[in-house]
């Protein structure tokens, strides 16, 4: 009988399966949870070479119209913050890195449904994970 228990378990159940499932989980949430990380200090490091780019420009464009009215330098900015070509380039690395967070996000979210999932399950089994080991350990000493 107790043979038959482990069999339906192990085979039919696949306790172990279960607990494979949720340390892989764990292992890839790990990993996504590191590469997130590394992502966030990219996307402040771009940031903050945006705004030193913007400060080199305005400061720039200051030296250049010095008698230039505050409101219209500021029309004159916009444009001239626009057409800087290493802004341009910085803008856009700091989307494909907004967008790869998004990414991320996403798939953390996955993992730690999946997580949530497995230890759902083992939790829901624990009462017959205790019979089990009841039974093999008969299973031994027979």
């Amino acid at each position: 009988m107790a043979n038959k228990s482990i069999e339906y378990a192990e085979l039919q159940l696949g306790v172990h399966e279960v607990y494979e499932r949720a340390t892989a989980a764990q292992t890839e949430l790990d990993s996504i949870l590191t590469r997130l990380a590394e992502a966030s200090d990219k996307k402040r490091d771009l940031e903050a070479k945006i705004q030193d780019r913007e400060m080199e420009v305005a400061s720039d464009e200051w030296i250049s119209h010095p008698d230039m009215a505050v409101t219209r330098m500021d029309k004159h900015l916009k444009t001239a913050l626009n057409a800087d070509d290493k802004l341009r380039v910085l803008h856009a690395d700091l989307r494909m890195v907004l967008g790869d967070i998004e990414g991320m996000q996403y798939d953390k979210t996955m993992e730690q449904n999946n997580v949530t999932i497995a230890v759902a399950r083992m939790t829901q089994m624990g009462g017959y994970f205790n019979y089990l080991a009841a039974c093999k350990t008969s299973a031994k000493s027979s």
